[in-house]
C-alpha cells in the first residue's frame, strides 16, 4: 500500500469514517467530492434563513444584540440579562463572529445546547469559516 492510499480518519463533516489521503487532498482543492457525503445535510443547512455578516454588524448594542457562533447567527438580546458571565462580554462581541471568545470561555454542554433557543439563521456559504460545504471543516460542531 502506498502512502497516498493510506487510510486516515476523515475530518470532513458527513464523510465516511475513513478516506484516502488523496481523496481528502482533492476534496480540499475542490477537485472531487469525498465519497459518502450526504446531500440531505446540505438541504438542512439551506432551510435556515441566510444572514450576512454586514447585516449582523447592524445589531451591535445592548438593546439589539446578534452574534455569530460557528457560522450560525444568534439573537441574544433577551439572553443578556441571564448570562452567568455578565452582559458586558456578550455586548463586547455583538455584531460580529464571537466563536473564538465562546471557545475560550469553556462553555458547558448545556450552554452549547441552549444556543438553539436563540438561533435565527446562518451565514451565506461564501462567508462561512467553520461549516464550509465542499471544503475541509471542523467536526463535532454544535447543531
Amino acid at each position: 500500500m502506498s502512502t497516498v492510499d493510506a487510510q486516515v480518519q476523515s475530518p470532513i463533516e458527513g464523510a465516511n469514517q475513513s478516506a484516502t489521503i488523496l481523496q481528502l487532498a482533492m476534496a480540499a482543492l475542490r477537485l472531487t467530492k469525498v465519497p459518502g457525503t450526504d446531500s440531505n445535510n446540505n438541504l438542512q443547512q439551506r432551510l435556515r434563513p441566510v444572514i450576512s455578516l454586514s447585516e449582523v454588524a447592524y445589531h451591535d448594542c445592548y438593546d439589539d444584540c446578534w452574534i455569530v457562533l460557528y457560522d450560525r447567527v444568534y439573537d441574544i438580546t433577551n439572553f443578556l440579562r441571564l448570562h452567568p458571565g455578565g452582559h458586558d462580554v456578550l455586548v463586547e462581541n455583538a455584531g460580529r463572529d464571537a466563536t473564538i471568545a465562546f471557545l475560550n470561555a469553556g462553555h458547558s454542554a448545556m450552554a452549547i445546547k441552549s444556543l438553539k433557543l436563540y438561533e435565527i439563521g446562518e451565514l451565506p456559504p461564501n462567508e462561512c469559516i467553520y461549516r464550509c460545504v465542499g471544503k475541509l471543516t471542523l467536526t463535532n460542531l454544535p447543531d
